[in-house]
């Protein structure tokens, strides 16, 4: 989410080029696997799509995957919007239930909503 945050909207490759000259990261996925985890994340939505030219010269649409901009400004708010089957355990434990979504979340300072309730 840091790479989408950082480098603006991509497809599945570029996201999986970022991932190669990221610190930290031994194992890149494969587009495919990336594109998977990225479909399935509250924190990404799809804003667009890309022409692509394959390698036989046949050209294809890709999905353009971006985060939730009106939801997560900075860094800081990556964490806060984090499903909780991607918390670790230490988040786990600080992390409630919305009243108003029902998500599990860890809240914001001084507020019983999520950040995603509070900026929608």
């Amino acid at each position: 989410m840091e790479i989408l945050l950082e480098h603006g909207p991509a497809t599945r490759e570029e996201v999986a080029e970022y991932l190669q000259t990221y610190k930290g990261v031994k194992n890149v996925p494969s587009p495919n696997s990336i594109s998977a985890l990225m479909s399935k994340n509250p924190q990404v939505v799809i804003v667009g799509k890309q022409k692509v030219e394959m390698t036989i010269g046949i050209n294809t649409h890709h999905m353009l995957f971006d985060i939730d901009r009106q939801v997560i400004k900075d860094k800081g708010d990556l964490i806060l919007t984090r499903p909780i089957s991607v918390m670790t355990p230490k988040e786990r434990k600080t992390a409630t239930q919305c009243p108003s979504c029902g998500r599990t979340r860890i809240m914001p300072e001084q507020s019983d909503e999520c950040l995603s309730c509070i900026r929608q």
